[in-house]
């Protein structure tokens, strides 16, 4: 497992897609610092560490869905196509080897977020662990989800064109459910895990249980389907 976890972080650091996204990260990250501390002088130094980190937030919170979708989209039936998953299959359970891909996207992006907020430290000498974990949260649910989306659809292509539409779909469901009166949008609000980071405090552990749904969901999945 910690081989199939190590392969796949290394081939997402590997990847041009990858280091254009984080170096975009890193330098919107950047860009935002620069502009909080231009209005220092009109804000509290509390609130001002916490602007920095509020960037950052928006940002994966907007995008988050985009970058995570869009280099993940294939991680299980790119192995399918390539006929690499009878090896792998061979060598491990097909339990492992959903953890072993599950957890090297999921370092990869701690990687990503570290190196974010390293930014803000060396900025505003501060750390917001909340905004940390709340970032982190989104993007496990948005890893577990493009899971369960490799291992539902078997070809890549179709899963980047479906990636790209759930990229769209999640922060606009988010958006609409928070500010539209439908009666509809009070139950639509918790399928996207926006409402939940809105609440804070116990109710993101709710991500993570979504986030434990899909993956249970893939690994069902993976178990019926012949290599």
């Amino acid at each position: 497992m910690w081989a199939i976890c190590q392969h796949e972080f290394i081939r997402l650091f590997k990847s041009i897609k990858s280091l254009i996204t984080v170096a975009f990260i890193v330098g919107i990250s950047y860009l935002v610092s620069d502009l909080v501390n231009q209005a220092a002088s009109f804000f509290p130094a509390h609130e001002l560490a916490k602007g920095h980190a509020l960037g950052i937030l928006v940002l994966i919170m907007l995008l988050g869905p985009l970058f995570v979708f869009s280099l993940s989209h294939d991680v299980i039936n790119r192995e399918l196509a390539g006929r690499t998953i009878r090896f792998l299959v061979t060598r491990t359970s097909r339990t492992k080897i959903i953890f072993g891909k599950f957890l090297g996207v999921v370092l990869f992006w701690l990687a990503c977020l570290v190196i974010t907020f390293g930014v803000v430290l060396a900025t505003v000498h501060t750390f917001d662990a909340k905004t940390f974990w709340q970032c982190l949260s989104l993007l496990v649910y948005c890893i577990t989800l493009a899971v369960l989306l490799s291992l539902a659809v078997p070809r890549p292509s179709y899963t980047m064109f479906l990636g790209i539409v759930l990229a769209i779909a999640l922060p606009g469901l988010g958006m609409w459910s928070a500010l539209s009166g439908h009666p509809a949008a009070q139950y639509t609000a918790y399928l996207t895990p926006y409402t939940f980071i809105q609440k804070g405090g116990a109710w993101i552990g709710f991500i993570w249980l979504y986030a434990v749904v899909f993956l249970s969901v893939s690994i069902y999945l993976f178990q019926r389907r012949d290599c």
